[in-house]
């Protein structure tokens, strides 16, 4: 099991704020499904889970879905300025069923003031993940100093994460263009901002590592399983946003079968397009596999098999 492996070079857990758009597609619970695994094995500890594009059923059914691992106490927030009105997931509503408790998105503070408050109590420094949109985290570094902290959010990012890793952007062709980065005017804007001034390493698993390696389609059990069938995905998904969160929890980019592209990354702010300038020194990293496919989507299907196990073993 993939888990055991990098338990015996973890001493304790790496802290996480993960953001989601958590709103169309069900590889964002198929990424959570991975982190909350890891927290069970004492891998990762979720700090706090930021929605970045939020529906009517978006706090309940996350919420429903870290309760199944008896996490449901981790603190939710969200973007209430990336609310798609009218718009309906094809999962949410039938997860949200399964929330114990009344929970709605009314009772969720907005996602950058729990970043905030998170970071700021923090002792160690944290990793940053986001599969979703980006206006989280230029929220987050726009942020001004307030009651949590009298730093910045771009000095608070810097003194407490030590890395931002982002699902976004395609990096196999110049210029990229991918639907974290380029949908809606917001998330071009935000994913420029990112790029310009992130104060901490940022890495990218873009569009193209996931694209080919399809999970989730052997029948997988729990909340997870009803949202990959309600889907129409039960035959699996690209696992973009899986892979990001394993590449997460494994912390180690040639354990997870990875080879960082070093350079400096941009992102056009009108067109939502990526560009990349090579450079040792730079600041910011792409992904690239190094494994045949197989290697991570046997990985990944392994860990959303591991579920009634998981229990029975601690």
């Amino acid at each position: 099991m993939v888990f055991e492996e990098i338990k015996v070079n973890r001493e304790k857990p790496i802290p996480v704020l993960f953001g989601t758009d958590w709103w169309s597609d069900c590889d964002d619970v198929a990424a959570l499904d991975i982190l909350l695994k890891a927290q069970r094995c004492g891998l990762v500890a979720i700090k706090a889970i930021g929605i970045n594009s939020v529906m009517r059923y978006s706090a309940p059914s996350l919420k429903a879905v870290c309760a199944q691992y008896d996490l449901g106490d981790i603190p939710i927030g969200l973007t209430t300025s990336a609310t798609r009105k009218g718009m309906l997931c094809l999962y949410q509503k039938k997860l949200a069923a399964f929330c114990p408790s009344g929970l709605t998105n009314a009772d969720c503070p907005e996602a950058y003031q729990l970043y905030r408050r998170v970071l700021a109590s923090l002792e160690e420094k944290a990793v940053v993940l986001d599969v979703g949109f980006p206006g989280l985290l230029m929220e987050l570094l726009q942020s001004p100093p307030d009651e949590m902290s009298d730093l910045s959010g771009i000095e608070l990012v810097k003194e407490k994460v030590a890395e931002v890793i982002v699902m976004g952007g395609r990096w196999d062709r110049v210029p990229g263009k991918e639907y974290n980065f380029s949908a809606y005017k917001v998330n071009r804007k935000a994913a420029a901002y990112l790029c310009d001034h992130c104060p901490v390493p940022l890495t990218f698993l873009g569009y193209e590592v996931g694209r080919d390696i399809i999970t989730g389609g052997k029948a997988v059990p729990g909340l997870t399983g009803t949202a990959y069938a309600a889907h129409l995905s039960a035959k699996g998904r690209p696992s973009w946003d899986p892979m990001a969160a394993l590449f997460a929890t494994i912390g180690d980019a040639e354990t997870a079968g990875y080879r960082r592209v070093r350079g400096r990354a941009a992102v056009d702010p009108e067109s939502g397009k990526n560009s990349f300038v090579p450079t040792e020194a730079g600041p910011h990293a792409y992904l690239v596999k190094i494994k045949e496919d197989d290697f991570y989507q046997n990985q990944i299907d392994e860990i959303l098999m591991y579920n009634e196990e998981l229990r029975k073993n601690e």
